[in-house]
């Protein structure tokens, strides 16, 4: 696994290619390795039936979600982990309403016609006939220590997408993250072959979550922390690849302090070019965007290695 080169950006597709193509859908991870972008971060949850699948919300959301008659749903509470693998192929995630919320951040993004919600083995499928030597794979691992009955608990979890993950040969191209380090530890103590990422959000509001990094967070598995500075040494200490940081959250002296411990720092979810450009001017080992073949071509165009 190639995480990081010297004088180089490592571009990754968010949820495949979010701004152009239904998020976590096959065919969206298929138009990144059509366009030569061969990392990605993609999301996981468990259904009833304890099968691994792609999806990013503990609940369905009606912004891209249609019934099997077509219709949006307007049901905001149905959790993934309450229906089986069959029940949830009778949704449709191949379009987004542009009238909702969600779906005006996203104007340009392209219908597709037929889309379910992927099993994680399918998708370790496609990426195994994606032979570059740059193929990285970010699983996150959805879990949360703040709302019960979402999912299996952090040990089920990491043992079922663990199953999944050695039934590959891709052992070593994956990378897993989660907010909720109770699931990394969990590999630690039992992986220890799988490389982590420790991710991190600390603005005091956001979307669909919130802070995570405070002295004796749960998210944090109630690690002691005082001070912003320390965070990539806690994530050293705890045995950590990469720490995987919101990217308002950081600044240049953080990245050197990341660099200093030999640990990359991968940020999410960076859109806007000037960002884009930021971001590289801060030394960030890589990008994850809605939109990988922007970035590919300001790279281009500025004349910025990345791979």
């Amino acid at each position: 696994m190639i995480l990081s080169k010297p004088n180089y950006i490592k571009i990754y597709g968010h949820r495949g290619a979010r701004g152009d193509l239904p998020e976590n859908t096959l065919e969206s991870f298929k138009y990144l390795f059509k366009n030569n972008i061969n990392a990605y971060e993609t999301d996981i949850l468990i259904s009833k039936d304890l099968i691994p699948v792609i999806t990013h919300d503990f609940r369905l959301d009606p912004s891209f979600t249609k019934d099997n008659e077509g219709n949006w749903i307007t049901d905001e509470n149905i959790i993934i982990f309450d229906l089986s693998y069959d029940e949830l192929l009778k949704f449709d995630v191949g379009a987004l309403n542009k009238l909702s919320r969600y779906g005006r951040r996203f104007v340009n993004q392209k219908t597709l016609e037929n889309q379910k919600i992927p099993k994680l083995s399918e998708l370790l499928e496609l990426s195994s006939k994606n032979k570059s030597e740059n193929l990285l794979i970010n699983l996150e691992i959805k879990s949360t220590p703040d709302e019960e009955n979402l999912t299996p608990t952090p040990e089920e979890m990491v043992k079922l997408v663990m199953q999944e993950v050695n039934k590959s040969n891709l052992q070593n191209k994956i990378i897993i993250s989660s907010f909720d380090w109770r699931t990394l530890t969990e590999i630690k103590n039992h992986y220890p072959e799988i490389s982590r990422a420790y991710l991190s959000f600390q603005q005091q509001t956001g979307i669909k979550i919130k802070n995570t990094i405070y002295n004796r967070s749960p998210w944090m598995s109630f690690l002691p922390f005082f001070e912003k500075y320390e965070l990539p040494k806690i994530i050293k200490s705890q045995g950590g690849k990469a720490w995987h940081p919101y990217h308002k959250d950081i600044t240049k002296k953080l990245v050197e302090i990341s660099h200093q411990e030999d640990l990359p720092v991968n940020v999410w979810t960076v859109n806007e070019e000037y960002d884009m450009l930021k971001m590289i001017e801060y030394s960030v080992d890589g990008i994850m965007t809605d939109y990988p073949l922007r970035l590919k071509e300001l790279c281009d165009k500025e004349n910025i290695n990345w791979f």
